[in-house]
């Protein structure tokens, strides 16, 4: 195997790794016991096992477990065995290769002015024509701005505290750490980030694209959770199971980058109140944050998160004077709908790569564009 991209421009063949840690843990859900696999390749355990939605786990390695697949401990040691003596114990070969020229790095280039990531960047106008589901003015206007919003109505409605938990957006939106943080994820107040023509979406996801036919081994996982709820007197909305379900919609948060990833289980009763439901659908990469749907009692939906994952029993914890302290429950309200949250997720996510690789501001999607330009205000708008 061999790694491009490392440090100096080098071609590098990597280290030996014990065979425990080499393989990440398999993550499917259509087999119970996933995690007690090695993830090969192509949607396949070292044993054979063949999945279409297998993955490596993102945050688990696999190996040495009590329960560990026997077939696979067997397949990885047999591989394990073909790595040569006299290349294991740090032995390391880096082939240094020619850099490829870059035009940055000419001594008469110039940024152009619209080039992402700069202080004085210039944004286009949106072009004529293109509607996008990006507000101009303040969401004050559509929802008084105290930190809290409500789901439900009445005296039986929850009302939680309120914000985006998103990565930083380069320089236009900062991980400073000034807000709270979950790992690489921070906090911030929803009259920060650019508003939303909530109406407009009206969970068919037009500005995704084609979101393709179900997938039945996907609806195989919906249905006995819309079946439990319907015990309940609840149901799944329609975006949440054409996220999970469609072609072309499932795992495109995950395929967008930066670590989370679908992974689903529910339903939970409420940390809040016991007669509402969530369900737990993305998570990130280490479990520092997950957010779920949360289906109120009344028939109202929203999308909340917290760093605790209720799809287990918290242990009991102890303070300094070996007094219980019960878990943490806090979740938070993080947007109306899972459509708005994954279109907020996606639009993030593509700006982060943009900025990161330097496009310039024209090649935007007006829907971007118009995201980016909350944060540059009259930037010179050319």
């Amino acid at each position: 195997m061999t790694q491009f991209g490392t440090p100096n421009h080098e071609i590098s063949r990597p280290d030996h790794c014990p065979w425990e840690i080499r393989w990440e843990a398999a993550w499917t859900d259509m087999l119970p016991d996933a995690r007690r696999h090695a993830y090969g390749y192509l949607h396949r355990t070292l044993c054979g096992i063949e999945k279409p939605d297998m993955t490596g786990s993102q945050f688990g390695m696999w190996g040495r477990s009590p329960d560990a697949c026997p077939d696979c401990t067997a397949a990885a040691l047999a591989i394990d065995a073909r790595w040569p003596e006299e290349r294991r114990d740090g032995f390391r070969v880096n082939v240094p290769a020619v850099p490829r020229p870059r035009p940055e790095d000419d001594p008469g280039y110039v940024p152009p002015a619209d080039e992402l990531g700069r202080p004085d960047i210039r944004l286009p106008r949106t072009p004529r024509g293109a509607k996008t589901r990006v507000r101009t003015g303040s969401p004050a206007m559509a929802h008084p701005e105290d930190g809290f919003r409500r789901i439900g109505d009445g005296p039986e409605a929850v009302n939680l505290p309120a914000f985006w938990a998103g990565y930083g957006i380069g320089p236009y939106r900062p991980y400073d750490k000034q807000g709270r943080t979950f790992a690489w994820f921070q906090a911030y107040p929803l009259e920060t980030v650019p508003p939303l023509d909530e109406e407009s979406f009206v969970g068919d996801f037009a500005w995704f694209g084609e979101v393709g036919d179900p997938l039945d081994y996907r609806t195989a996982v919906t249905d006995p959770i819309a079946a439990e709820l319907a015990g309940d007197g609840l149901s799944l909305p329609a975006d949440f199971e054409a996220l999970l379900t469609r072609a072309n919609l499932h795992r495109c948060l995950d395929r967008a980058g930066g670590g989370p990833w679908t992974d689903v289980s529910g339903p939970l009763p409420s940390p809040v109140d016991p007669a509402d439901r969530m369900v737990l659908f993305f998570r990130d990469q280490q479990s520092c944050v997950m957010w779920y749907l949360y289906l109120h009692r009344g028939g109202q939906s929203a999308v909340v998160c917290s760093d605790r994952d209720f799809t287990r029993e918290p242990g009991l914890r102890y303070g300094p004077g070996g007094e219980i302290v019960p878990p943490r429950r806090e979740i938070f309200w993080c947007a109306p709908s899972v459509e708005i949250f994954a279109y907020r997720f996606l639009a993030e996510v593509r700006l982060s790569f943009a900025i990161h690789d330097k496009k310039r501001a024209g090649e935007l999607d007006p829907e971007l564009l118009a995201y980016l330009a909350h944060y540059v205000p009259d930037a010179g708008n050319a």
